[in-house]
């Protein structure tokens, strides 16, 4: 039992490769994210698979694993594909693999475009290390949660986002984290490509166009370092507090006010 992976052209049919082709040419079974979207660009790329089985795997398809793992078990060259880019990164594929993996399957590639690494790329932000954390959440308060997450990780942040939230996000980073560094990245590898560069706290709705795909890279501003709160400070603090909450959990928000170990202050405060 063996799946092959096929990253699809991002939005510019000239990245197909000819090792695409040739998959595409030959494969007996397709689990595309969209069926309509597979047969259109199989259609584009003028290679006539009429006959081909292709079956839709999407958010959907989780309950469904067994039924799919049948298919491909039964398939002689079976490949999962994505609408574009790659059909793991910020889609289903991953689940799909594991369990394949699981059963003792084996998983091979057909590489193509990928849109974080093109976007980090083209940021000219460090690339080593950053992490890609997929599409930001809809809430504020979930989004400041992730901004806050990926600020701590104190590494080059990828997200994607949609057309119709970039500017509001844009707009609640200036706020949250006036000083990082942000690239805004759209229709990579189409012709209207557009990638803007700008501190967030100098951003204004005007910069951006909302049209197409997003992908923001993020240098966050440097960690501050330990605080220089004395144990003095922190015991006026805590007298506050005292009376409210146990020592241990008034240790760990004071270590998160003062930025200081939560041990350390949990230790002074229980030594009297």
């Amino acid at each position: 039992m063996r799946l092959t992976l096929v990253t699809t052209p991002i939005g510019n049919l000239g990245d197909i490769t000819e090792n695409m082709r040739q998959v595409f040419a030959s494969c007996d079974l397709v689990l595309a994210e969209d069926t309509r979207v597979f047969r259109s660009l199989l259609s584009k790329l003028e290679i006539e698979r009429s006959n081909l089985k292709v079956v839709s795997f999407n958010d959907h398809s989780q309950d469904s694993l067994p039924y799919f793992l049948e298919l491909i078990k039964a398939a002689q060259m079976p490949i999962l594909v994505s609408d574009a880019g790659s059909p793991i990164i910020s889609d289903p594929g991953h689940i799909l693999v594991k369990e394949l993996l699981k059963e003792g399957g084996e998983v091979t590639s057909v590489a193509g475009p990928s849109a974080v690494t093109v976007a980090l790329e083209l940021s000219g932000m460090a690339p080593n290390p950053f992490c890609f954390y997929g599409f930001l959440p809809r809430k504020k308060g979930e989004i400041s949660t992730k901004f806050r997450q990926a600020y701590q990780a104190n590494v080059t942040s990828l997200f994607f986002e949609s057309p119709h939230r970039v500017h509001g996000t844009l707009k609640q980073l200036s706020q949250e984290f006036p000083e990082a560094q942000v690239s805004v990245c759209r229709e990579l590898t189409k012709k209207f490509e557009e990638c803007v560069r700008f501190y967030a706290k100098d951003f204004k709705e005007e910069m951006i166009n909302t049209k197409g795909e997003f992908v923001l890279v993020i240098s966050w501003p440097k960690l501050e370092g330990a605080s220089n709160t004395t144990n003095e400070e922190i015991e006026k603090l805590a007298q506050n507090y005292l009376g409210k909450q146990t020592p241990k959990n008034l240790a760990k928000l004071l270590a998160k006010i003062t930025n200081r170990k939560t041990q350390d202050i949990y230790q002074g405060l229980t030594s009297k």
